[in-house]
């Protein structure tokens, strides 16, 4: 009696010959993977050694992050192009509350031209009543020295704005939780859909879907 094996992909226990079959069900997914494929190819055809050495260099990172994408984890290196996802999120079907750790660092913290267009959808939201949003701005010492009441006055006309606005809003010092250091983040909470975190000094914001 003849056996025969077949390769499998990655322990999903779909036979690597079925898997174009099971992506073409879905038109959108498998343009991608025709794409993929593609370039695939083509650098399979090129014996170059250099050339192949760094090829698969990259193509490792291009499963990375591909695997990260599969389980939900999405990286934006540039503030423009969050902000647009940002927006995104806090309009999309279904969105009621929207909870933020701000951790102020400078003076000038959202009031750039990207800051400034989120602060605009916050408010059209939250005025149309579409979505509640809760924020706690956590604020570095330096703009908020002990003996004074309130922060900087830049910082203190973007506190005053949003509560004004009908915002729900706290803010502490950023030394009141030195013995909580896990708890200074920049951190959105898109309902139960996603969790957003902000790396700073990287620009990095990662979204990770729940």
């Amino acid at each position: 009696m003849a056996s025969h094996h077949h390769p499998t992909s990655g322990g999903s226990g779909m036979s690597l010959l079925e898997t174009p079959f099971q992506l073409s069900r879905d038109a959108d997914v498998f343009q991608r993977y025709q794409a993929v494929v593609e370039s695939l190819l083509e650098v399979s055809r090129n014996s170059d050694s250099i050339y192949r050495e760094i090829a698969l260099e990259h193509l490792d990172d291009l499963a990375r992050r591909a695997s990260a994408i599969a389980g939900g984890t999405f990286v934006f290196e540039g503030t423009e192009t969050w902000r647009i996802v940002y927006e995104r999120l806090l309009r999309s079907p279904g969105l009621h509350l929207y909870r933020s750790v701000a951790w102020v660092k400078n003076a000038n913290y959202w009031q750039d031209e990207p800051g400034r267009k989120s602060m605009a959808v916050n408010f059209e939201l939250n005025d149309a009543e579409q979505l509640n949003i809760e924020r706690i701005a956590i604020i570095a010492d330096d703009l908020w020295p002990v003996d004074d009441v309130w922060p900087v006055e830049s910082l203190r006309q973007w506190l005053h704005e949003q509560h004004a606005r009908g915002i729900w809003l706290k803010f502490v010092r950023q030394s009141a939780l030195g013995n909580e250091p896990d708890l200074i983040a920049d951190i959105g909470i898109y309902g139960s859909r996603a969790v957003g975190t902000q790396e700073l000094g990287t620009g990095a914001s990662t979204i990770v879907g729940k």
